[in-house]
């Protein structure tokens, strides 16, 4: 590898000309990179980038951030389409035009993205899945294979690492979920090259170490590694070769032996490489009123209470899920009478970036102003220039580009995105400010700059808790508190602060008494049965009301009667279930089972193969709409409700009003009987556990997968095309039954039959415990939810309460559900 030298970085300064040309031709090249080039508007990301990895090599790959790190990555990764490059695997020289995550894939490439690309909704074993679905079968059991993948992996990568594979991700902390990730990109079978993006930025000390570790092994067995991060000491200490990029160029290219974290930063662009300003030398601070206590079993272990009072720093160490972030949190949220209090308001920069710290539609300037913003009257005026003065002094303390304030936040890098977050708790006016690692993915002169800020802040009288994975920035705190099994188990003066002292205390606590067993756990399990449990419970109440008033609602007949109209609902609903898991609403579905019941009545008695044919041909239609939604990213809810249009127009040309009758082959299968065995109650069962084998199954997973983070599949080799397509298949194929269940239960058609399905079919979903947002299907608590709510006209004809009421008593039942799931789930969060 050939030093080029750029913006004025002495070469005297830069470790020893190494050429690579030998040690490649030794070993099997991997994958080349040639001239890429990658431009936004006026930025130039990527300008001519050359790179080739060789079996076995750890490359460091160390930039600034918006250096073009995880640009470049991205278009070796097949995510993004440089404007200029191309790409090589052994002799073969691929353009980027028929290159994507795919074929990355298949040449055996895989990245572990600094956002991190995990379904949430997802077990850890079939986020395995997500990744490499080969292993995949269509018969019972088939998670088994990738159960025991994920323990493989995570035992091989992250030893004791203590996740259960079968918890859904979204649970698990977010150190946890980055080694899902992690050893998930490892485990790919034909793995050749695994990139990094800062993939240490959420893991305390250990496990970073473990994962340093893992790669040495792995690579010596031949797996090639880019490695990307912010800490340069690990940079240093586990690459082989060395790639510093600045302002999209190459700066120097060399091998990691002989290079040091002071040269790096100067290639980088930055000054002095005293990366830590350490408060030891400043003055002390007088501190102020005390703004948070500390009591009770937190503090047990260092037998009396824990104040911290404005003016001062105190930093959250131990190993990483042992509390830190929780206290944060518990801090953030405090009130009188518990645990912990806290008097004036806070500020929280979170660590999950896109998960509570962003607003992804937002400019970088509303972003940061938010934090000012929340304390003004609701409707008063907001300026633009007001607020951009406002916040221009905390980013230029923080090197954020002022150019880049009108920009979308998520048009940022990862590390600019966090600076903007400790913007805005700079500029806000809140007593206590608490940061859960807000340096993750800073580059190292932004870390200075933001230590500098963070003294500033507490010498103005603030208070300011900061939780870390980097046991060297507490040498900034005034005091430090250490965590293990969730409590304080020892308190750090300023002068007994040091990286060992820290290591020393969490482990000395760890060979002693462990704390008792949180209670929380069997209280969140309890409350989650109730949530799942409602619309059961709902259904029962009703059908134990009305059985209480006439038993004979119970036989055989009385079911049947009583459940032949709800068929047509639970069609409806399971259909609008599917689309919903997507985080959209189908407002046609409706109309769509009208039609049906329409061409079912006419075409379908009258010339059933031209029948037949026609209903294939609304199901396709499902399909067309939805290429065309995902296609023209068009949103579901304006397609499907122009849809409803088409499909009630369809209906009164076909049939301008009701009539018709029911082929015989539909009358004989709803009447179909087994004895004195109730029939409608089979169907019901029958279609509910279609739904549910179609959601266990891998298309199923992969549906949900869409429904939770649609740009992780993508990035996964997943086509949003196909999988739209099949979704409103399915979604339409549940419409086709409906439609033909309402021909068979009225011997009859109505265009305008179909309609009131619709809105029902979206109470019925989210009755059943469904998210509006996407990503959960809940077959059998949807069909409860659709039962229950059919059921309400008979209900009130059976206490002789008019049906004018019946859309009213639904809404209420609604309306009561909905408020029983967020009280207990906001119990469960609390």
């Amino acid at each position: 590898m050939t030093i080029v030298a750029a913006d004025e970085v002495p070469v005297s300064e830069s470790p020893p000309v190494i050429t690579r040309e030998e040690s490649l031709a030794a070993r099997p090249a991997v994958v080349r990179l040639c001239g890429i080039t990658t431009v936004f508007g006026p930025t130039v990301a990527n300008d001519h980038i050359d790179l080739d990895v060789a079996s076995g090599d750890v490359i460091g790959l160390v930039g600034g951030n918006g250096a073009g790190k995880s640009t470049l990555m991205c278009a070796l990764c097949g995510v993004l389409r440089p404007d200029e490059g191309s790409i090589e695997f052994v002799d073969r020289r691929i353009g980027f035009e028929r290159y994507d995550a795919s074929a990355a894939q298949a040449n055996g490439i895989r990245m572990v993205h600094q956002e991190l690309s995990l379904c949430g909704n997802l077990s850890v074993a079939e986020n395995f899945f997500i990744e490499a679905p080969e292993a995949a079968r269509l018969l019972p059991g088939w998670r088994n294979v990738y159960r025991a993948r994920a323990r493989s992996a995570l035992d091989a990568t992250f030893p004791n690492h203590g996740i259960d594979v079968d918890q859904e991700v979204g649970r698990l902390p977010i150190g946890e979920r980055q080694i899902v990730e992690i050893a998930r990109a490892a485990a790919a079978p034909g793995v050749k090259l695994l990139v990094l993006d800062e993939p240490t930025s959420s893991l305390g000390l250990e496990r970073s170490q473990q994962l340093r570790a893992y790669i040495r092994q792995r690579a010596s067995a031949g797996l090639a590694f880019i490695f990307i991060s912010h800490k340069l000491h690990e940079i240093i200490d586990v690459a082989t070769h060395i790639m510093v990029l600045r302002n999209g160029r190459v700066a120097w290219k060399g091998e990691a032996k002989g290079s040091s974290v002071a040269k790096l930063v100067s290639a980088m662009g930055g000054g002095k490489a005293e990366l830590v300003q350490a408060r030891a030398g400043h003055a002390p601070v007088a501190l102020g009123e005390s703004l948070v206590r500390i009591t009770g079993n937190l503090v047990q272990p260092l037998g009396h209470d824990v104040e911290l009072r404005a003016g001062e720093i105190v930093g959250l160490a131990g190993l990483e899920g042992n509390g830190q972030r929780e206290l944060l949190h518990r801090i953030f949220t405090a009130s009188d009478g518990t645990e912990v209090a806290r008097s004036g308001r806070a500020s929280f920069i979170s660590g999950d970036r896109r998960g509570e710290g962003v607003f992804p539609l937002w400019s970088v300037l509303d972003n940061i102003a938010i934090g000012r913003l929340v304390r003004r009257f609701s409707l008063g005026a907001v300026s633009a220039a007001r607020e951009r003065q406002s916040v221009i002094d905390a980013t230029r303390h923080l090197s954020l580009d002022d150019s880049r304030l009108v920009s979308n936040i998520l048009e940022l890098s990862g590390g600019n995105q966090q600076k903007a977050l400790v913007a805005r708790a700079m500029v806000s006016d809140t007593g206590t400010i608490l940061l859960d690692d807000p340096t993750k993915g800073v580059d190292v002169g932004a870390k200075a700059e933001f230590y500098k800020l963070i003294a500033q802040i507490s010498r103005s009288g603030r208070l300011v808790v900061w939780h870390s994975t980097e046991d060297l920035e507490f040498l900034e705190c005034d005091r430090v508190l250490v965590f293990s099994a969730g409590r304080i188990v020892r308190e750090l003066p300023q002068e007994a602060i040091s990286a060992e002292t820290i290591v020393d205390a969490y482990f000395s606590a760890l060979t002693g008494q462990r704390a008792a067993t949180p209670v929380a756990a069997p209280v969140r399990r309890w409350s989650e049965r109730l949530v799942h449990s409602a619309p059961f419970i709902g259904l029962l109440l009703v059908l134990g009301l009305m059985v209480g008033i006439n038993p004979m609602i119970a036989s055989s007949f009385g079911l049947d009667l009583l459940l032949a109209p709800a068929l047509t609902l639970v069609l409806v609903a399971l259909g609008q279930m599917f689309i919903v898991a997507n985080g959209d609403v189908d407002l046609g579905i409706g109309a769509f089972a009208g039609v049906v019941n329409v061409i079912s009545a006419t075409l379908l008695v009258d010339r059933p193969v031209f029948g037949g044919a026609a209903l294939l041909g609304a199901l396709a239609g499902y399909g067309v709409l939805a290429a065309a939604i995902q296609a023209r990213r068009i949103p579901a809810i304006v397609a499907t409700l122009g849809a409803s249009f088409v499909w009630t127009g369809i209906g009164y040309s076909l049939q301008p009003s009701p009539g018709g009758s029911s082929p015989d082959w539909l009358r004989a299968a709803i009447g179909w009987s087994l004895g004195s065995v109730p029939t409608m109650p089979l169907f019901i069962i029958l279609f509910t556990l279609i739904a549910l084998v179609i959601d266990r199954a891998p298309l199923g997973v992969v549906l949900r997968g869409f429904g939770n983070n649609p740009g992780a599949m993508a990035r996964s080799g997943w086509s949003p095309l196909r999988y739209a397509v099949l979704r409103y298949l399915i979604a339409g194929a549940f419409g086709v039954l409906a439609g033909l269940s309402l021909t068979a239960v009225n011997t009859a058609s109505d265009i305008n039959a179909g309609g009131p399905f619709t809105l029902l079919s979206v109470a019925a979903v989210v009755m059943g415990g469904c998210s509006l947002l996407g990503g959960l299907v809940a077959p059998f608590g949807v069909v409860a939810g659709a039962v229950t709510l059919s059921l309400i006209g008979a209900l009130l004809s059976t206490i002789n309460v008019s049906t004018d009421y019946n859309a009213a008593v639904q809404g209420l039942i609604l309306l009561l559900m909905l408020l029983l799931g967020a009280t207990i789930n906001r119990r469960r969060k609390a």
